[in-house]
């Protein structure tokens, strides 16, 4: 009979050798510190006793603290578990030894008998500060630890279930225990399926999770062969990272003799001279197999299994893969271990030359397979809503950027929820891909283009994003015949005379050669079957000057789109949130916004920087605020408007973001609160919010409408105001649900908060436009007060704000704010004036209904629902009869002509680039009822004519243009002309 039973293994001796030796160094070392102590003892029993308890204790303290912070309790923990007696007993002998050899090193011992007595001090000193620096240095980094300033998604994978967004932890856990239960034996290989960026890392961690929990049956492995792809033998690396990973969790000295050996084993022969003479080292005939039986007989004696996980396998060329695959058949022999790859079978199958061959080799090795998924419902939920709850990752990005992007990725969400989802997958089908979008809109300063208000369609420009993402050289082709001018093969075209329009012959023919997903980008942004653009009969405006396909002479609309993408503004600059983040912390804890704002570091007298850095971070972390918190940081924010600049070179000005910001602290802070906890959302809960604006309930007297435009706040108030009704639009897509909610069941408790989103905003918005509407017919109509006349007399203090207003007059602040401001200010603050009186005037009068853009005031009636434009009748009687009327102030022509100028069509409107800004007779009303306006010419054309029979050398300064008085005049008198004739055609009566 044969008998299997495997043969003994000779002990290993280096195993025994360490403790033997250290229990001899330990005593003998003990032994010297007793004689340089003994030799010092005297002079301490003359020393202060207490001083020397207290020196001691110190001492002990220290040597204490090392050896926990070294992990010493660990350790030891470990050798106590594996009930290595046989190592203890070499200790222990080592220790005898030194008691045995003793009397032979008596000359020696002597030295340090006789030693002088400072030795013993200058000895324990050196130790301490040895200590004392080591520790120094470990506890220094944690002390001065700071949090990330993160403007971009980090793609990472996750660490714990709370970072799990796709609801993987369910699947992770199951997996977990179903290696834990399969029981280890060889050759048992489970395999992780899933295309790159689909999370199988952030799964094995979630898993890990789970194994940790049971680390008193399994031990974890991470192998990363890509770490190591150009090392030769990938066999002895896994048994390298196999043997630290369990010497981490358990005590198995024999571990580091079996790599050694294993390292021999594959070196061969080793060479070496001495005093000339060459001697030759052959290894020892020890196989591989049975270096790793001794590998698993200790892995048996010590009761664990092994899971060894290789990650990245399909990030490796073919031939690596194989020698990761030998690798791990190598390991075979381990009876305790479990495998799990991870891999792409598809991108593995790339690598050979024969797929087919290729996935039955997988198949020899993986004995289960779990391939993973992610449902395009997931990857929608994140487009709308979940990307924003990533705290920690968008804490320095502004409130209006988080506003502006989040309607580009709230359309994204829409073409996945649509026919051609699927489609779309190998583009957003992932998170890493989803992140790589978000970053790429971060980086192209989106926020700076309000896409509401442009003529940009987002589809087409999530299509280019994602040509320029993907394909880059497919994209840098569209750029090079499509910019400059110049008209390619991509964009469609109309020949002379035909209503049909049509692509180039070589656009049709050249989509098959482009890969299948860059041929349907390219369908949907440039093929006109699948736009329906086939004819131009019919097709309405906004659709030619809005889509992608479009590069004609007058409607360069992809020019716009590439340039968009490609000309990156220089991005924010990377500053320290370190003080803002501390503001905001102490914030939390109880400390006034108003104290903070107040302090040295946020002075505005340097400038209106620290104030912007540190609203945008409040704002930001505003979610968990309590009831005190969130009021004082809405109440501050308020206050502190006035004082902002309304002046900005090229981007919003701080007093414009500060109403996104004070918006967002409405939609995330302004509702629910309590002193310990949040209320649920619910209707009963949420039209707090409304309260607030409307100054109701338990914020009587308090209302954001009427604190927006207080008298002392002067006429810039109602710029303020005006522009916080606008964005309360849910047409505008700014994502503030809790707000628009609040608004709707503010006006009908019954009324549904969702549906079709031009209902909404027409619901949500009519109170509050009327509410907005009386405020200014009791401060302006009634009193028969000249709007026109007080915005010009707006102060320069006002518009420039306190931070810019001081650096301008003393020389001082932040020189930035100072640089921004052009030479000849008088001008742009001339320009200011229009646009915020043009921009409130506008805002009340226009009829304008929900388009994306926002209500219009004047589309609603002073009272009541049946929306028949009455304040835009209120609005026009006002402004005609009494800010225009010459008969009140012979001056109020002036207001009149200037109101015109302000309102030149810009070349992309009119279409007439060669002319420049020009009076037409949609844009010269400036949202005023072109018919009325008709009616004033005609009553006082002869007035205003011989007001201005020489036109003079005048100027109207607006932020896009400067119109002249002697040139512009006669043309707008030619369309006001135009506009009479058509109000004649309107009060003749029919027969």
């Amino acid at each position: 009979m044969v008998d299997n039973k495997p043969a003994m293994n000779m002990p290993e001796l280096l195993v025994f050798t360490k403790p033997l030796t250290s229990g001899f160094v330990l005593a003998e070392g003990w032994r010297l510190a007793f004689y340089l102590g003994e030799n010092f003892a005297p002079s301490l029993s003359r020393s202060n006793p207490w001083l020397v308890a207290i020196g001691t204790l110190l001492v002990a303290a220290l040597c204490v603290v090392y050896v926990f912070n070294r992990g010493i309790h660990v350790i030891a923990e470990r050798m106590i578990r594996s009930f290595r007696l046989d190592l203890f007993i070499a200790l222990a002998v080592g220790v005898w030894i030194n008691i045995l050899v003793s009397p032979m090193l008596a000359k020696f011992h002597r030295v340090f008998q006789s030693a002088d007595p400072h030795w013993a001090p200058l000895v324990l000193l050196l130790l301490s500060a040895t200590l004392l620096s080591t520790l120094f240095r470990y506890y220094l980094p944690k002390s001065r630890r700071r949090d990330h300033q993160l403007y971009f998604l980090a793609d990472e994978e996750i660490d714990n279930e709370a970072e799990d967004l796709f609801e993987s932890k369910s699947q992770a856990k199951s997996f977990a225990e179903t290696v834990l239960a399969s029981g280890a034996h060889g050759g048992l290989i489970f395999g992780v399926d899933g295309p790159w960026g689909i999370g199988k890392t952030s799964f094995i961690n979630l898993a890990e999770r789970h194994w940790a929990k049971a680390e008193d049956k399994a031990i974890v492995c991470r192998f990363e062969p890509l770490r190591y792809a150009s090392e030769p033998d990938l066999v002895e690396r896994l048994i390298r990272d196999l043997s630290a990973a369990i010497k981490r969790t358990v005590f198995a000295p024999e571990f580091r003799p079996a790599a050694s050996r294993y390292s021999r084993l594959i070196k061969g022969k080793a060479d070496f001279s001495f005093l000339g003479f060459r001697l030759s080292l052959e290894p020892s005939q020890e196989t591989v197999d049975e270096l790793l039986d001794d590998i698993n007989e200790v892995l048996r004696r010590i009761n664990r299994r092994v899971i060894i996980v290789v990650d990245d396998l399909d990030r490796l060329d073919a031939k690596t893969v194989n020698n990761v695959l030998f690798a791990t058949r190598q390991t075979f022999k381990l009876s305790q271990a479990t495998y799990i790859l991870c891999y792409d079978t598809e991108v593995l199958a790339e690598n050979h030359e024969e797929s087919s061959r290729a996935r039955e080799f997988l198949e020899k090795f993986v004995t289960v397979k779990l391939s993973l998924f992610v449902d395009s419902s997931r990857i929608r939920d994140f487009l709308r809503r979940d990307w924003q709850r990533i705290e920690n990752q968008l804490g320095s990005i502004p409130s209006d950027t988080m506003v502006k992007l989040g309607s580009v990725l709230t359309e994204l969400s829409n073409i996945l929820d649509g026919d051609n989802a699927a489609k779309y997958l190998p583009l957003v089908g992932d998170l890493r891909k989803v992140k790589r979008f978000v970053n790429a809109m971060l980086l192209m300063q989106i926020e700076k283009s309000d896409l509401g208000r442009t003529d940009f369609y987002e589809r087409d420009l999530i299509n280019l994003m994602l040509l320029h993402l993907h394909y880059p050289g497919l994209f840098r082709r569209i750029y090079a015949e499509e910019t400059e001018g110049r008209k390619g093969i991509f964009s469609v075209h109309r020949e002379f005379g035909e209503d049909e329009f049509k692509n180039s012959k070589e656009f049709s023919a050249g989509l098959d050669k482009h890969p299948e997903t860059a041929a349907f980008l390219l369908k949907q942004l440039f093929d006109v079957q699948t736009l329906g653009l086939n004819s131009a009969t019919g097709l309405e405006e906004d659709v030619l000057r809005s889509r992608a396909c479009f590069n004609e002479d007058s409607f360069r609309n992809l020019e716009g789109y590439l340039k968009l993408i490609v000309r990156v503004a220089t991005p924010e600059p990377r500053e320290t949130f370190v003080l803002y983040q501390e503001a905001v912390e102490k914030v939390r804890s109880g400390t006034s916004v108003p104290s903070i704002l107040e302090s040295p570091d946020f002075s505005l007298d340097q400038g209106e920087h620290a104030h912007d850095q540190f609203w945008r971070v409040l704002v930001n972390r505003s979610h968990d605020f309590t009831d005190v918190v969130a009021e004082d940081s809405i109440n501050t924010l308020i206050e502190y408007l006035p004082r902002y600049s309304f002046i900005s070179s090229d981007d919003l000005s701080l007093r414009q973001r500060s109403i996104y910001s004070l918006l967002r602290l409405l939609d995330r802070a302004g509702w629910g609160r309590t002193s310990g906890h949040r209320l649920p959302n619910s209707r009963d809960n949420i039209v707090e919010v409304a309260w607030r604006i409307f100054g109701e309930q338990s914020h009587q007297n308090k209302g954001i409408l009427q604190r927006l435009t207080n008298d002392d706040r002067g006429v810039l108030g109602w710029y303020d105001l005006m522009l916080f009704r606008l964005h309360c639009s849910a047409d505008r897509q700014g994502q503030l649900h809790n707000l628009h909610s609040a608004l709707i069941v503010y006006s009908d408790m019954d009324a549904e908060t969702s549906g079709l989103v031009s209902s909404l905003a027409i619901t949500g918005m009519r109170r509050l436009s009327q509410e907005v509407f009386s405020l200014f017919r009791q401060t302006f109509i009634d009193p028969r007060r000249n709007f026109y006349s007080e915005a010009l007399a707006v102060s320069d203090k006002e518009l420039l704000g306190d931070a810019l207003f001081a650096s301008l007059e003393m020389g001082s602040g932040d020189p930035r704010e100072a640089e921004q401001m052009p030479t000849d200010l008088s001008e742009k603050l001339s320009a200011y004036r229009n646009y915020f009186r043009s921009f409130v005037i506008y805002q009340l009068s226009n009829t304008s209904p929900p388009k994306g853009s926002g209500v219009g005031c004047g589309y609603y009636d002073e009272d009541g629902s049946a929306d028949c434009a009455g304040i835009a009748a209120a609005m026009n009687e006002y402004v005609f009869n009494v800010c225009f009327d010459p008969s009140i102030d012979p001056d109020n022509v002036i207001h009149f002509v200037n109101h015109c100028l302000s309102n030149l069509s810009s070349p992309f409107m009119s279409g007439s680039f060669e002319e420049g800004y020009i009076p037409t007779k949609a844009g010269l009303p400036g949202g005023l009822d072109p018919v009325e306006m008709g009616r004033y010419w005609r009553k006082h054309s002869k007035t205003i004519l011989q007001y201005f029979h020489d036109g003079g050398d005048k100027k109207v300064y607006t932020p896009s243009y400067i119109a002249f008085y002697h040139e512009d005049l006669p043309k707008v008198f030619e369309v006001l002309e135009e506009l009479a004739q058509d109000a004649e055609s309107e009060d003749v009566e029919p027969n």
